[in-house]
C-alpha cells in the first residue's frame, strides 16, 4: 500500500471514529416528528424549525401567540430546558398558512394537523420535573385530565413511566395527545383528525429515537 493511500485510509478511519458517536446522539430535531412517521399526504409547514425559527415566524404572522410562546420558552429555560424543536404538519399548503396566521385557535381545526414540541433539558431530573410540575408550553397534567378525560398514564402508554395519552373524539373532531418524558427529553404531541392508530405510530416512532 502506497504512503498516500495509507494516509487516506488513516484519515477515513479517524473521521469515521470521530463521527460515529454523533450519529447516535439524539437531538430535538432528530426526535421530532419526521415525514415518514405520518400517513401519506401530510406536509411539513414552513413554521417548523428550532424554537428561534418558530418564534421569528410567529412574530409577524401571529404576534399574540409569539408573546405567549416567548414567555413560555423563557420559563422552560429557567427550568433547565436547553433546546427545543417545533414541527407542524397539515394536509395542504393552504392549511399550513391557516395555522401560521392563528396558531392559538388550532384546536378548532377541521383538517388533519400535527403539532409537536420536543424539548431537551440539561439533565434527566430537570426533564422529569418539567413533565410532572413544570407546565411546559402550557401543558399541565391536571388540565389534561380535567372533566374525566379518557387518559392512559404511565407504562401502559408504552412511552415510559412519565407519560400520558389522551385519545378521544369530540363532536366531529378526533384528538390524540401524548406527552412524555424520556431521559433528558420531554415531548408534547398533538394530532387532530388523524386516526388513533396513526397517532400511536407517531409517538412510538419518536420515543424510539430518544437515545
Amino acid at each position: 500500500m502506497t504512503r498516500a493511500l495509507t494516509a487516506l485510509v488513516a484519515v477515513l478511519m479517524v473521521t469515521a471514529c470521530a463521527s460515529s458517536p454523533a450519529t447516535n446522539v439524539a437531538t430535538v430535531a432528530s426526535v421530532a416528528v419526521q415525514p415518514g412517521d405520518l400517513p401519506a399526504g401530510m406536509q411539513r409547514c414552513g413554521l417548523s424549525g428550532d424554537i428561534d425559527t418558530y418564534l421569528n415566524s410567529l412574530k409577524t404572522k401571529d404576534p399574540t401567540t409569539y408573546t405567549s410562546t416567548s414567555s413560555q420558552w423563557a420559563a422552560a429555560k429557567n427550568q433547565g430546558a436547553t433546546a427545543a424543536q417545533v414541527v407542524i404538519y397539515t394536509d395542504s399548503e393552504a392549511n399550513c398558512e391557516s395555522v401560521a396566521s392563528k396558531v392559538s385557535s388550532i384546536s378548532t381545526a377541521t383538517y388533519k394537523l400535527v403539532v409537536n414540541f420536543v424539548l431537551q433539558f440539561k439533565d434527566e431530573a430537570s426533564a422529569a420535573t418539567g413533565y410532572t410540575s413544570g407546565k411546559i408550553f402550557g401543558f399541565d397534567l391536571a388540565t389534561l385530565k380535567a372533566n374525566g378525560a379518557p387518559v392512559i398514564e404511565g407504562n401502559q402508554t408504552g412511552l415510559g413511566a412519565n407519560s400520558i395519552v389522551l385519545d378521544t373524539t369530540l363532536a366531529n373532531q378526533s384528538f390524540y395527545i401524548a406527552v412524555w418524558q424520556s431521559k433528558t427529553f420531554m415531548v408534547i404531541l398533538g394530532i387532530i383528525n388523524v386516526d388513533s392508530a396513526a397517532g400511536h405510530k407517531v409517538s412510538d416512532a419518536e420515543n424510539k429515537r430518544i437515545r
